[in-house]
């Protein structure tokens, strides 16, 4: 099976103040998620189309989860349709940045931090999710940048998917450029399979 690498610019200021408490008394009762979901469908999308939700929005998901609830949340702060993410080529940048050894978690900036709220993960796809609260975005950049010529150079060994060095490259930028648009906006990041 192939991991798509998915990236959106995402408002952790707006998810940790409105969305996660949701999310939280959420887990206790659905019906939480399920409300806020009908009182805010103009600020909502569908995870999986973009679309915009409409009265019949439940129509689209079949069972309603808490994962299910939790990615049609999480669309209250970034835009599903603006995939910024680096396709199969994230294998490839994360072995070249934990060669590099430069981050405490080596997968940190192409996967983020994993979101747990009251000992329950945040994973609708059940293939990885986690995010980068915008006050990291700035110093993850910079040391991406230091690093650019080691990353060049690296050797990395067991990659999921044969990737050149000069395909890593132009995903590593692809990421630079990422945190960037992050940085411009003055938002985190989504990161997600």
């Amino acid at each position: 099976m192939s991991m798509e690498h998915k990236a959106f610019v995402f408002d952790t200021e707006k998810f940790h103040a409105e969305i996660e408490p949701v999310m939280k008394d959420s887990i206790k009762n659905t019906e939480v998620a399920h409300q806020y979901i009908c009182n805010h469908l103009d600020e909502l999308q569908s995870p999986y189309t973009g679309d915009a939700l409409d009265e019949d929005w439940e129509e689209e998901f079949g069972e309603l989860t808490l994962q299910v609830y939790f990615d049609i949340l999480l669309t209250a702060c970034y835009d599903a349709e603006d995939d910024r993410g680096l396709g199969e080529m994230w294998d490839a940048v994360n072995e070249v940045i934990k060669e590099l050894d430069v981050f405490e978690e080596g997968e940190l900036p192409v996967t983020g931090w994993t979101v747990e709220i009251d000992d329950v993960i945040v994973d609708p796809g059940m293939e990885g999710l986690g995010i980068i609260d915008c006050d990291e975005v700035a110093e993850i950049l910079e040391t991406l940048k230091e690093n650019r010529d080691e990353a060049e150079n690296a050797e990395p060994e067991n990659l999921l998917y044969e990737a050149e060095p000069e395909e890593w490259m132009e995903a590593y930028d692809d990421l630079c450029n990422l945190y960037e648009e992050a940085l411009r906006q003055k938002k985190g990041l989504l990161l997600t399979f």
